[in-house]
């Protein structure tokens, strides 16, 4: 049996209602159904692949932010700080 996730989204009444015609005319089951055939369709119409996430050292990801001239000091330390605290780099030094 596969492994089902599952995924919200917030459509327009309007589109909704064209993916419940849809769903209906293409003899889909469910909206899901109607949905995953389009994920599937995309996925395999295209060399798309996830690339795996690599961290990259906290240091050279402040010094990127603070090059951009962009985001102010509280801001980037901020945001240092919550990388810090995230399962990727939980525990490693900046």
């Amino acid at each position: 049996m596969l492994n089902m996730s599952t995924v919200t989204i917030s459509l327009p009444g309007q589109i909704a209602k064209r993916v419940d015609e849809e769903t209906k005319k293409q003899g889909f089951a469910t909206r899901s159904e109607f949905i995953r055939s389009l994920i599937r369709r995309y996925f395999g119409s295209e060399d798309w692949k996830f690339e795996e996430f690599i961290p990259r050292p906290l240091d050279q990801i402040r010094d990127g932010f603070e090059k951009t001239g962009k985001y102010n000091k509280k801001f980037i330390n901020s945001m240092i700080k919550g990388l810090k605290e995230s399962s990727f780099y939980e525990g490693k030094k900046s």
